[in-house]
């Protein structure tokens, strides 16, 4: 009777002791590395106390609440198999032309443990997922739609976009570190334009493609013009080249051809009176009809 009595405390205290590490078991949690916790008590309230990343037992009718200290990043898309939700969840813009343009918006954000508790009580005992999906992304609205009016919805599509994006982040840094939510980056993303709009953009696209080809043509017809000019210039250099090789042999071929002409009538003689320069000469009569006489003996002989 005693072996049994025995055997039967043993047994429950097992089954106690069983029981007591499956309760444990089901009732811890874990803060994850890059996460920090608290532990909200239904009856006490909010526990001041931080809790690191570790193995934690919670109590009944206390939970858990986990925030991230490490970046997260906030994704608003029309994708419906990305962002928060799963299904098309992009932020629409109204821009200062009147156009309603829906971007995707991504913000990279983190909580850092001083400021835990801040979170808590401002957004109360919900999940950080929920505060994503609902708190921070009306804080994007809100700030989105004060960037917008900046801008036109071509600049933000185009080269302005880094310049919003760094306009909402700014934006949202201040709306956001009060209630315990540092931003360190907004940015916009891809957009999915109206009808209207893509017809704007169609239509600039096209003037721009036109304006680039009519600069296309003023361009080839000023190199055009200047190719004609050089090549008028260089004709005329040609031709007054040409023209001075021509003249200046013309006159070397009539010189040739006089001297050609004087030899064939050479008679072989050299002249009876030559003068040296300065030198003057005076011919006496005589001379002179002898001379004569001689030039008209070789006439008749020819």
């Amino acid at each position: 009777m005693t072996l049994k009595r025995t055997l039967a405390i043993i047994g429950s205290i097992v089954v106690l002791f069983l029981i007591y590490m499956g309760w444990m078991r089901m009732r811890t949690r874990w803060v994850p590395a890059g996460h920090i916790g608290v532990i909200y008590d239904a009856q006490g309230g909010l526990q001041k106390n931080i809790i690191n990343p570790r193995a934690v037992y919670v109590g009944w009718r206390q939970e858990l609440y986990v925030y991230p200290t490490q970046l997260q990043a906030a994704i608003y898309t029309q994708d419906p198999n990305e962002g928060e939700e799963k299904s098309a969840d992009g932020i629409n813009i109204t821009t200062n032309d009147n156009a309603n343009t829906i971007f995707d918006v991504v913000v990279m954000y983190r909580v850092r443990p001083e400021d835990v508790l801040t979170v808590f009580n401002e957004f109360g005992p919900i999940p950080i997922e929920d505060i994503q999906t609902q708190h921070i992304r009306r804080a994007v609205k809100e700030a989105v739609n004060v960037v917008g009016t900046r801008y036109d919805v071509f600049d933000l599509m185009g080269a302005k976009r880094e310049e919003a994006s760094e306009a909402m982040t700014k934006e949202l840094q201040t709306l956001l570190a009060k209630k315990g939510i540092t931003v360190e980056r907004a940015m916009l993303g891809a957009c999915f334009p109206t009808p209207e709009v893509q017809t704007k953009i169609t239509a600039r696209v096209n003037s721009l493609t036109e304006l680039q080809i009519s600069r296309l043509r003023s361009q080839l017809a000023d190199i055009e013009k200047q190719t004609s000019l050089v090549q008028a210039e260089a004709q005329a250099k040609s031709r007054q080249l040409s023209a001075s090789q021509v003249q200046g042999k013309s006159i070397e071929m009539l010189r040739l051809e006089a001297t050609e002409a004087a030899l064939k009538k050479w008679n072989g003689q050299l002249p009876m009176i030559g003068a040296k320069q300065g030198q003057t000469i005076i011919i006496g009569q005589d001379a002179l009809s002898g001379a004569m006489s001689n030039r008209n003996g070789e006439e008749k002989n020819q």
